[in-house]
């Protein structure tokens, strides 16, 4: 036993220990050549937003354990260390198969002697640890078998940080905080067996009122106590952290250990545990949703990102042709060069890249010293660190692009494909050997060939059904399992159910209109703040892969549906109130030239038709025209292209009324124009 001293004070350090290796496959070939946890997102590597969610939950101590690709991880984290206060160390053992073999290494070491936070190396989260290691350290104690709590965020079903192919079904008691029964919960089974919850009925002995829940995002945050390495060790069939080890406590009759929870809600978490959560937590960073841990905080040393209107970042070291166009949620890496008439979108481009000219990238993953040349297109797909794409090449969606793969001239690759320049399917088996490339994958003048995962590479259970990998795919679209089921030996009617749990068979629409409705109703009714409201909405617009014109649609009216034009002053209701009131929230959603006509052709609309009346909308839509040109949400150039268009012409007699209503600003408009091309032209003259 070490000496009392020793215990004091090592009792006073917060330690935490990160998984860097997530033993599955799902982002091969791109891991054969380096770790899980080392993957650039947003151009920097997972393991730092890790790194700065446990020094902001003030942690001292890191112990980093990786397996594959652990001299790459060894080098990272020493060089990370050199700008970092706390104290970290990294753990190598090269036999480890699974998150269970991992925790016996850990305690066969004896490096913990304290409760702990236990995390993998891609988690990405905004959270505090404070009051749940308060509540843990407290609760241990009271009762020291209570050996570990689950941080779990609530989310709704179709949020989009939630994993398509992986759910969880805790039974929690809400009074003691304590886990009762855990689950895992795939989207598609291959057994009526599989989708059925089997629970111990005694459990409600002891707790009469219970939840099952399946709104709950399971990051995998963990704290623990120096009891649960020693409990993998004790039990050697304990693999997984959640189906083996959970589950085994809450169902053992002899452990006599409890595992109880911490719910959040208004925070940021979740996991890269698949492509289609590296997009999806992508998305959310670029919109801020992560905050403050977004590019132009500068994570990584030596970073320099600039914030842009439009949700765009780049450094300053970027050239951009004068003719390129760089749209919105864009982020681009230092000495980057983007040629002319270059589109941009919803993407990240590394370091080090050189885009030529004509070229079209929506909503991909360019990582450093990419080169794309001219007339190129990239959709939806991740190309890795030093790739090569020649004149005309087509990229579709869904593709993974590996380290040094080069495509041939004007060739197409297909959706889905996985590229590789390693001669091997394996890590271990690309010594030596001569890459053959395949002609019909990357061109006659190109380098690289198909990677084919091997049959015996099911990170799951081999039994699992092969749409759960699908589902988890980038850019996956859901329909296309319809045609697929087609040739699986189960009968529609379970297909169809089972696709219920991914795909919601409400009209998206309708289910669009009522829930901004009732986040509206909610903000009004309880004085929420503009940020806390334009938050909400704005992750209801992500969840449901809406665009701003929608939530315009749909908040224009819903803001000016709470003006009472009976209303007396002091009472919140008169047209005046609600717009410095509310007003802002529609301001959130207007970003360009192109949202402010649109804005102002929607409340056009919006006003004829909650007011059949004329006189009652030319009440309305006067005062919150001449608001949003004041507040800068819609600029005059934008007024006077709306007032000219043919569309401001057409519609009903009320919007054609409400168009003439508005001649009076567009006479003072004109007039001010006409009043700066005069004294622009005086100034020339002098």
């Amino acid at each position: 036993m070490p000496p009392k001293e020793k215990v004091e004070s090592t009792e006073q350090v917060l330690q935490a220990v990160i998984l860097a290796d997530s033993f599955d496959k799902r982002f091969q070939p791109i891991t054969l050549e380096t770790a899980r946890c080392l993957l650039p997102l947003c151009n920097v590597p997972l393991i730092c937003y890790t790194f700065e969610f446990l020094a902001v939950a003030g942690v001292q101590e890191i112990y980093v354990f990786c397996c594959a690709h652990s001299d790459k991880v060894k080098a990272f984290v020493n060089e990370y260390r050199k700008s970092s206060s706390m104290k970290i160390h990294t753990i190598v053992s090269q036999e480890c198969m699974s998150v269970g073999d991992a925790m016996r290494e850990l305690d066969a070491k004896q490096l913990i002697d304290t409760d702990f936070i236990l995390v993998q190396g891609d988690v990405v989260s905004n959270m505090k640890l404070d009051k749940v290691l308060e509540e843990h350290r407290a609760r241990r104690q009271a009762d020291k078998s209570a050996i570990m709590t689950m941080v779990l965020k609530k989310a709704s079903p179709q949020h989009r940080s939630r994993a398509l192919g992986d759910g969880s079904l805790f039974v929690l008691d809400q009074s003691s905080k304590e886990c009762l029964h855990y689950q895992p919960v795939k989207a598609f089974n291959r057994s009526r067996q599989d989708r059925r919850m089997t629970m111990n009925m005694e459990i409600f002995d002891k707790h009469p009122e219970v939840q099952v829940r399946n709104d709950l995002i399971d990051c995998q945050v963990d704290i623990c106590s120096v009891e649960v390495p020693a409990l993998f060790t004790e039990n050697f069939d304990y693999q997984d952290i959640r189906a083996d080890f959970v589950h085994g406590i809450l169902t053992s009759d002899l452990l006599g250990k409890t595992i109880h929870f911490h719910e959040v809600s208004d925070v940021y978490a979740a996991r890269v545990r698949s492509a289609q959560m590296y997009d999806a937590i992508s998305k959310d960073i670029i919109s801020r949703w992560t905050f403050p841990m977004v590019p132009d905080s500068n994570l990584q040393a030596g970073d320099c990102y600039e914030y842009r209107r439009g949700l765009v970042y780049k450094e300053k070291s970027v050239v951009l042709s004068r003719t390129c166009v760089v749209e919105e949620k864009v982020v681009i890496g230092a000495n980057t060069q983007i040629a002319e008439k270059s589109v941009l979108s919803n993407c990240v481009i590394g370091k080090n890249c050189v885009i030529g000219a004509n070229v079209k990238i929506d909503n991909a993953y360019i990582w450093d010293n990419v080169r794309i040349m001219d007339n190129c297109v990239v959709q939806h797909s991740i190309i890795a660190n030093n790739a090569i794409l020649e004149q005309g090449v087509t990229i579709n969606k869904g593709c993974l692009i590996s380290f040094n793969v080069r495509v041939g001239a004007n060739t197409a690759v297909p959706a889905y494909s996985r590229l590789t320049a390693l001669a091997g399917d394996d890590e271990d088996d690309d010594d030596g050997a001569e890459l053959v490339s395949d002609v019909t994958m990357v061109g006659a003048s190109g380098r690289g060939r198909i990677f084919k995962e091997p049959e015996s590479s099911d990170d799951e259970d081999d039994e699992a059904d092969p749409r759960n990998k699908q589902v988890n795919r980038l850019a996956f679209d859901l329909k296309a399992l319809k045609v697929e089921a087609l040739v699986l030996d189960e009968s529609a009617s379970e297909f169809e159910s089972e696709v219920s749990d991914v795909e919601d068979e409400v009209n998206p629409a309708e289910e669009l209109d009522r829930e901004i409705a009732q986040t509206l109703e909610r903000a009004f009714k309880e004085g929420h703040s503009i940020d806390i409201a334009a938050l909400e909405l704005n992750t209801l617009r992500m969840a449901s892969n809406s665009t701003f014109h929608e939530m315009r649609k749909r908040i224009i009216p819903g803001v000016l549906k709470n003006i009472d034009l009976t209303a007396k002053a002091g009472s919140g209701k008169m047209v005046k109130e609600v717009l410095t009131r509310w007003g802002p929230l529609i301001g959130k959603m207007i970003h360009d030239e192109k949202d402010q006509l649109d804005g102002l052709f929607i409340l056009q609309r919006a006003c004829a038709s909650l007011y059949p009346d004329s006189a009652q909308a030319q009440k309305v839509f006067a005062p919150t025209l001449r608001y949003f040109y004041d507040q800068d949400i819609t600029e005059d150039d934008a007024i006077l292209e709306w007032y000219r268009s043919e569309q401001s012409q057409q519609g009903t007699d009320v919007e054609k009324r409400l168009r003439e209503v508005a001649t009076p600003m567009i006479e003072f408009l004109e007039q001010s124009d006409s009043d700066d091309e005069d004294d622009e032209e005086d100034e020339d003259s002098e």
